[in-house]
């Protein structure tokens, strides 16, 4: 959208006078129309003259003042004076409405020379556009089109922006497309007017679509690349999403931590959950990513999937740790045995049954048991077994009874005590 600016509002001001030229001079013959030649009458003539000379040095006020003082009556003179006081409203913070005001009338008056009235229309058009005005707008850039004959793709961009801006989104690609098609050089503004339309109509085939012509034209833009890859995802094409990512990452395009996020969740969900865990370390590591309980998680759980034990352990270690998280910790320990690490486990079920909410505390006591035998602690053994056989879990008690008697022999035959 056009911004405010007072160099802006000066090459509007030396058109108006005829010092120089906007870029309307080149389209009078491509409009082919035949107007009226006027000239100010010589009292306004001298006073526009004064007034220029006034806005050049800063006077902008006083130019104002004295433009608005003329009161001129010829049907000429006052819309030439309306497109000046336009122009210089234009360059003031604020009063973008007012410099619409005065424009209108001196387009709807319809005498100015053809350079005139072109860029009194185009001016029209951008202010209203900056003014958040966007059904003028439209209105006033297709008016310029007419008027002038000439086809502009960046005009063309203007009015699909303003139906965007509308919610217009449907109206937004047909200006899109004949944006596209008449730039001759590609340009990715247009482009992203229809992916945005397509979008927010709930297209994701068609939007698919743009992002697949956006990286094949513009294939050293790093974030199409990622929102091709995602919009994959939403549209469950998954194979196509991991590729898609995978070459985004290779060539250094994915920046953010959501992107890497993205990648790993699709490494996973493609039976790769080593590359996930690999990924998601190094990036955590790097601080690209948040070392925070959750996604110590995911990394624990994409260890565990690759089947590397030991790392899935030390994963849902500290993200355990985090939080004091005894579900976690429960899985460190049934890992942790897993891997006879009777110790490791022991130690980690321990901090697991100190979480009042944890939802299996029968089954985490009778692995600790179990773990406290197989570390020859059989008075420990014992002691925990009895615990696990007086929960709630029916299984859980009837197996730890069954234990309870195989702890006693053990003890015995080994001649130790275990209570």
């Amino acid at each position: 959208m056009m911004k405010h600016s007072n160099k802006f509002a000066a090459v509007l001001l030396s058109t108006v006078i005829g010092f120089s030229a906007l870029t309307t001079t080149s389209v009078v013959e491509a409009a082919e129309k035949k107007r009226k030649t006027y000239t100010l009458s010589e009292r306004v003539g001298k006073k526009v003259g004064t007034i220029y000379d006034l806005y050049s040095s800063d006077q902008i006020d006083e130019a104002i003042k004295l433009a608005l003082e003329l009161k001129p009556k010829k049907p000429y003179d006052k819309a030439y004076i309306n497109k000046f006081l336009g122009s210089m409203y234009a360059g003031k913070q604020g009063k973008g409405k007012e410099a619409i005001k005065y424009l209108k009338a001196s387009v709807e008056a319809d005498i100015l020379s053809t350079n005139e009235h072109a860029s009194a229309i185009r001016t029209v058009a951008d202010l209203q556009l900056q003014e958040k005005e966007f059904n003028g707008a439209i209105k006033y850039y297709k008016m310029w089109m007419e008027f002038t004959g000439k086809q502009d793709p960046a005009i063309w961009v203007r009015i699909g922006n303003a139906y965007t801006q509308l919610k217009q989104y449907a109206k937004t690609i047909g200006p899109a497309d004949k944006a596209i098609a008449l730039y001759k050089e590609p340009n990715k503004n247009p482009y992203l007017l229809k992916l945005g339309a397509y979008y927010e109509l709930k297209q994701p085939a068609k939007a698919i679509g743009v992002l697949e012509t956006l990286v094949e034209t513009f294939p050293e833009e790093p974030k199409f690349w990622g929102q091709l890859g995602q919009f994959y995802m939403l549209n469950e094409q998954y194979e196509k999403a991991l590729a898609t990512m995978h070459i985004a990452y290779i060539n250094g395009y994915l920046t953010k931590g959501s992107q890497i996020r993205v990648l790993a969740q699709l490494y996973a969900n493609n039976n790769i959950p080593h590359r996930a865990a690999k990924v998601l370390e190094k990036h955590i590591k790097s601080g690209e990513i948040d070392r925070d309980e959750k996604m110590l998680k995911v990394v624990a759980g994409s260890w565990h999937q690759a089947k590397d034990i030991k790392k899935a352990i030390k994963y849902y270690g500290e993200a355990a740790a985090i939080a004091q998280n005894g579900e976690l910790y429960y899985k460190q320990g049934l890992l942790a045995f897993e891997l006879e690490d009777h110790k490791g486990a022991i130690k980690a079920l321990k901090l697991a049954l100190k979480d009042e909410s944890l939802r299996q505390p029968d089954n985490a006591l009778f692995t600790m048991a179990q773990a406290h035998f197989y570390n020859k602690q059989y008075k420990s053994a014992y002691a925990k077994m009895v615990q696990a056989s007086q929960g709630k879990s029916k299984s859980v008690a009837k197996n730890a009874k069954i234990w309870i008697n195989y702890i006693k022999d053990t003890a015995k035959r080994k001649k130790v005590a275990y209570r």
